[in-house]
């Protein structure tokens, strides 16, 4: 079959065509998952110890820190968790030692979603890059989405015009040699969710991957309108989104699906994955590549083995949830990480990926943006352009866009409000949850 040929003969053609090498690192990870515990365990502190000796030589920041706190790298060789010594790893560190911290050779930027403050670049060199492939191609063997198997992805409607001639060619290649496809969503109203309903049905993947709100606005569409509760997709797998339990509930009731987990973020890509005969709520830590720190209903502290272009060792993720060993591995439970809201603007919901995603890529040059719900009258936007010139130009495409229904106002980045205990940024606030300094 053309399925099984894409996935074994086809895209690894291609990755091979690109010099990409991300086949050894899952052979791997697989090889790692057959191991005793207890050599896990070995197999980990070796790769960390020798992570650490190329920190301590070569990269300027590591030098300095290691320096300072007395840090002995040998003692990793005994017990991974000596790593706990060294002092936290944040985002402010990040943006003021960036030239310290980045290596020549991390030349693939990642940016954040700014959920814990001002977005902030990352960087992978090639050896990372391919890391992290070969990571969320185990996350998929894990949710039973096997190389021959069909599966697609939910992704916005922006407007942007399609790619032509060759470019147009190399996208619908990559997406082939994967067995994949693209699920297109416009916003949340009965029109365009009709449209992309019709769409899974056609495509009829084995996964569906995306915002888990798109999902749940799905299978909210399939509810509303008594459509037959039959299995749309076999699985369902979320990116870039903290589920809940209403949105699995209506999930697996409305599009038939089981519903997996996985953690991850643009600094170190997919951290974790549930098993299939688990709950979504229970992750198992890909310890070859990570070393997450025990903890209780407290901050994920991350350090990783496998970037040598911005080793992060330590890193305060802004996210919170547990994680505990057992004999099988170190597992994630709890996670409270972000959560997409949705907007109503002029009588139709969109949910602030989509509105990330416009910024970013249609409207572009906007820095951050934040979104006020008030007991009256339009959402306010407020956004902080990357270039105080740029203001009249960004108005009259958001304008474009959403001509009414939405008041736009410019800001500064300090301007941005903070919600909750933790003093989270969030991208949609409500007036009444701000909490005043």
């Amino acid at each position: 079959m053309i399925r099984y040929f894409n996935g074994f003969v086809l895209f690894p053609l291609l990755e091979k065509k690109a010099q990409r090498d991300i086949y050894s690192k899952l052979r791997e990870l697989k090889s790692f998952e057959t191991l005793s515990r207890d050599q896990q365990l070995e197999r980990q502190r070796q790769c960390f110890y020798d992570f650490l000796l190329y920190c301590q030589n070569e990269v300027p920041y590591y030098k300095d820190l290691f320096k300072q706190e007395a840090f002995d790298v040998e003692k990793v060789k005994v017990d991974i968790r000596h790593i706990e010594s060294l002092p936290l790893l944040t985002k402010d560190i990040i943006r003021e030692q960036a030239d310290r911290i980045k290596m020549p050779i991390g030349h693939h930027v990642r940016k954040t979603g700014g959920s814990t403050g001002q977005s902030v670049h990352f960087y992978y060199d090639d050896v990372g890059l391919d890391w992290t492939s070969a990571i969320n191609m185990q996350a998929y063997d894990m949710a039973g989405n096997f190389v021959y198997r069909k599966d697609c992805h939910i992704s916005s409607e922006l407007g942007i015009a399609s790619p032509t001639g060759k470019a147009k060619f190399l996208d619908w290649l990559k997406l082939f040699s994967q067995n994949r496809t693209r699920l297109m969503i416009s916003s949340f109203s009965d029109d365009d969710l009709q449209q992309t309903f019709l769409d899974l049905k056609t495509i009829k993947p084995y996964l569906l991957q995306g915002h888990p709100s798109s999902a749940y606005a799905i299978a909210e569409y399939v509810a509303r309108n008594n459509l037959p509760l039959k299995k749309y997709c076999s699985v369902f797998e979320p990116s870039g989104e903290m589920l809940t339990p209403k949105m699995v509930a209506s999930i697996e009731k409305n599009l038939g699906a089981k519903v997996v987990n996985r953690y991850g973020n643009a600094e170190f890509g997919v951290m974790a994955h549930s098993l299939l005969r688990d709950s979504y709520t229970k992750l198992k830590i890909f310890e070859r590549a990570f070393h997450i720190e025990h903890c209780e209903a407290d901050s994920l502290i991350v350090s990783n083995c496998t970037n040598l272009g911005m080793p992060l060792l330590r890193y305060d993720t802004g996210d919170v949830g547990t994680v505990l060993s057992d004999t099988e591995g170190t597992f994630i439970t709890d996670i409270q990480g972000r959560v997409h809201d949705v907007v109503n603007i002029a009588g139709e919901g969109y949910a602030t990926h989509f509105i990330m995603d416009y910024l970013d890529h249609k409207i572009r040059h906007v820095r951050e943006f934040q979104i006020e719900i008030k007991p009256e009258g339009n959402p306010l936007i407020s956004i902080v352009p990357e270039n105080e010139n740029d203001k009249e130009r960004i108005k009259s495409e958001m304008l474009k866009r959403w001509p009414s229904g939405l008041d736009i106002r410019f800001i500064t980045f300090e301007n941005l409000k903070k919600v909750g205990w933790r003093q989270k940024f969030r991208h949609v606030i409500n007036a009444e949850d701000v909490i005043c300094e």
